[in-house]
């Protein structure tokens, strides 16, 4: 990678926003959205997906204030996370290999499934009635995004311990 100091500067501030936006979402606006809704979890935290009657229950047990909080703060910070992760893991793996490459690929698609599935979100969210098909296809994109991230983690592991042994072949043919 060529210019490292900016490369270095991008993934500290990608990291550190991506870090602040996860902790305010999971330890405040997710927490207020679900103490209505007799602890079932929020759409985008079954990372298995739900069934169209989940969702129904979910939405009629989700008070105005959550119902506020999810479309107000939790969503719109919901958009900006994917970015950040997006920047963070791409330029982390890149920065690993030691360029871009295409397994580069798996967390800017993961950020693409995130964004669908905040668009069916806020399409649900504001439905008068919640269609099947919807709730069907929103349930897809977080299961498509959670593979994702598992695989996207997989993948950073995976050159992290590759990076390891190789600096370990190198100082014991060095010595």
């Amino acid at each position: 990678m060529q210019n490292k100091k900016a490369v270095t500067a991008a993934l500290i501030v990608s990291g550190a926003l991506t870090v602040v936006i996860c902790a305010v979402m999971n330890f405040c606006l997710i927490p207020q959205i679900e103490a209505s809704t007799q602890g079932i979890r929020c759409f985008d935290m079954n990372a298995t997906g739900y069934t169209f009657e989940q969702a129904q229950k979910f939405l009629s047990l989700l008070s105005e204030e959550g119902r506020d909080v999810y479309l107000h703060s939790q969503l719109p910070l919901d958009f900006v996370y994917p970015a950040a992760y997006g920047v963070f893991f791409v330029l982390l793996i890149a920065s690993l290999c030691g360029r871009f490459s295409v397994v580069c690929f798996f967390p800017v698609l993961l950020a693409v499934c995130d964004y669908c599935e905040n668009i069916c979100t806020i399409r649900m969210l504001r439905a008068e009635s919640l269609s099947a098909s919807l709730a069907s296809f929103a349930s897809f994109m977080t299961v498509c995004k959670s593979a994702l991230m598992y695989v996207t983690f997989a993948v950073i592991i995976l050159l992290i311990i590759l990076k390891i042994r190789k600096k370990g072949k190198t100082r014991i043919s060095g010595s």
